[in-house]
């Protein structure tokens, strides 16, 4: 894992290149995010305008 910038291949949120995790592609940002970044962005803060777009990419059986 390391650490790289959004525009490097890195997620939105993290900054991270996790081989263990699977990097989706949000086509509105044109950049790679973990779903579970959004996941916890959106725990963290419910109005975030970024992770709110992109929930489109949590699996919706994953999502509470």
């Amino acid at each position: 894992m390391s650490k790289l910038s959004p525009n490097a291949g890195g997620c939105w949120f993290c900054h991270q290149d996790n081989e263990n995790e699977q990097l989706d592609f949000d086509c509105e940002f044109d950049t790679f995010v973990h779903t579970t970044c959004i996941k916890k962005k959106l725990e963290e803060e419910p109005d975030h305008p970024e992770a709110i777009v992109m929930k489109y990419l949590i699996p919706a059986k994953s999502y509470n």
